[in-house]
């Protein structure tokens, strides 16, 4: 029996689900982003796949939140009703909605449960701002919190919030972003490592993140640079460890990992940030990580 396959049967039992699943299947996936479950009811049972990434990395979280989906599904409050969700096809749009907000259900829940998890806080909110492109930053952002802080769904109010987020109790109509936002946020479809540069300003910050891109790219063995919709990521052996990400005109977000404690850190970075302490720091939790990779 595999590690994932025993991390399995002890999160059904701790969930208090595994009279209920009959049969549980576990894929490999190629990223944390890739992972999901599908569930199939049978006539007195549930057949569940697991797409799970082949790492280590929060292993014992990553499969505890693809498990609350199930109990979602199997809890007769939650009125689980898969044919009223909006259409993938027919309705993208309100389907991304409609997975961000059970998704921000779910890992709220981890956090209150003080479970490790790949998808944090800092990372859902993120992934929810970028997703709503029609919203000011402040707007999506205020909309986030009130979502995170809900300590209970039901599937018929996660439809109405995909198709109208002023349903959402203490939201109003949240404010549509100012065109220059606009055109910011379109930007992004079309991502790139220098775009993402030149969304950061003014000059001193972009020659700053410059500055650290470089040193990672000279100083970092085997790093990989790519661009992402939200930012640029650095990843060494297909292990993420450094983060820029253009946040607003006062400064750019820097995310490092560190390796030994497995966490993520962010901070923001100004005008007045020490660059060679930040390069300092960046050289260091390299050589932890690739030290650890070594001997692993």
């Amino acid at each position: 029996m595999s590690n994932k396959e025993i991390i399995a049967q002890e999160v059904t039992r701790t969930l208090g689900i595994s009279s209920f699943i009959k049969n549980i299947v576990i894929e490999r996936c190629a990223s944390p982003w890739n992972e999901k479950t599908l569930i199939k009811a049978k006539k007195d049972h549930l057949a569940v796949k697991l797409f799970v990434w082949d790492d280590p990395t929060f292993l014992y979280g990553r499969i505890h939140r693809l498990f609350l989906y199930v109990c979602d599904v199997l809890n007769p409050a939650f009125c689980y009703r898969p044919r009223t969700s909006p259409d993938e096809e027919k309705e993208p749009t309100r389907r991304n909605r409609f997975s961000q907000i059970w998704s921000i259900y779910v890992d709220s829940r981890m956090e209150r449960q003080g479970i490790d998890n790949f998808y944090d806080k800092c990372l859902r909110e993120n992934l929810f701002i970028d997703t709503e492109k029609g919203l000011s930053w402040e707007a999506a952002r205020t909309v986030f919190r009130i979502l995170w802080q809900k300590e209970s769904y039901a599937y018929p109010e996660i439809i109405d919030y995909s198709y109208d987020l002023s349903t959402l109790c203490g939201v109003g109509s949240p404010a549509k972003a100012a065109s220059p936002e606009i055109d910011l946020i379109d930007s992004l479809q079309d991502t790139s490592v220098k775009k993402h540069m030149d969304r950061i300003s003014p000059p001193v910050l972009k020659e700053m993140a410059h500055d650290i891109l470089n040193f990672a790219a000279y100083y970092c063995k085997d790093t990989f640079i790519e661009a992402r919709y939200y930012g640029i990521s650095m990843a060494y052996h297909h292990r993420t460890f450094l983060e820029i990400i253009p946040a607003s005109d006062s400064g750019f977000f820097l995310t490092m990992l560190d390796s030994p404690a497995n966490i993520y850190e962010t901070e923001t970075v100004t005008e007045s940030s020490d660059i060679h302490s930040i390069q300092k720091m960046i050289k260091e939790r390299y050589d932890r990580m690739a030290s650890q990779e070594h001997h692993a």
